[in-house]
């Protein structure tokens, strides 16, 4: 999954005229309730209650995705609430990156032994357990959130009282005054968390891909929001 900055930057690039600051908030709103980031949550939501996920068959890899048409259906009525059509941004944000991931740089290889073959960006193919082939995909996404913190200029959001008002519409869970606050000062110690000191290289993508599939994304997800 692409990270928080990266959910970030494509909200600020939507360019929403009206509640602007409810809607960059809600584009990290299906991770909150994991409880993955911030700690301290009034209820943790599993993945496949926050991410309306359906299965899909990549490359012969079966993979949870979110149901981006599932999600519009229910809220087809609601698209003008920042929160819904925030929180719909993020699920495309997901889509899109690990649809285009998983079609471009995954294979299966063995699937009772959970062994994929994965395309590295020095040409080499190379065979290793899904599990392993995850972290580095994520290794990767972490060195690119670093890149972008660098590159971009990111608005964050600031508490509301406005969140919490436009979620009360999300109708399968609710997201409590403090879940916001908490996450509010999560959001802000993150952005100042010094740069991991790393001499890695990127395995998977390289950085000019990353880029030329964050504005891939941010065009896929432009046109559907204006649908």
């Amino acid at each position: 999954m692409p990270s928080w900055i990266t959910h970030f930057v494509t909200a600020n690039r939507m360019r929403q005229k009206v509640a602007e600051n409810e809607f960059i908030f809600a584009n990290i709103m299906p991770d909150i309730l994991e409880g993955y980031n911030v700690k301290k949550v009034s209820k943790i939501v599993k993945d496949y209650q926050s991410h309306y996920p359906t299965i899909k068959v990549i490359n012969g890899i079966t993979i949870p995705i979110p149901n981006i048409n599932y999600f519009k259906k229910e809220y087809k009525n609601k698209m003008q609430n920042p929160i819904i059509k925030g929180y719909y941004c993020h699920l495309l944000t997901d889509y899109f990156w690990n649809v285009h991931t998983y079609k471009k740089y995954f294979q299966n290889y063995n699937k009772e032994r959970r062994l994929v073959k994965i395309k590295l960006n020095n040409g080499n193919k190379q065979i290793m357990h899904w599990d392993d082939a995850v972290k580095i995909k994520q290794k990767d996404f972490r060195k690119f959130t670093n890149f972008l913190k660098n590159e971009q200029k990111i608005i964050m959001p600031v508490y509301s009282d406005q969140i919490k008002r436009y979620a009360e519409d999300i109708k399968e869970f609710e997201y409590t005054q403090e879940d916001i606050e908490n996450t509010i000062l999560f959001i802000q110690k993150m952005i100042h968390i010094e740069d991991e000191k790393q001499n890695i290289e990127y395995s998977i993508y390289t950085e000019k891909e990353l880029i030329n599939t964050l504005e891939n994304s941010i065009r896929f997800i432009k046109k559907k929001l204006d649908e």
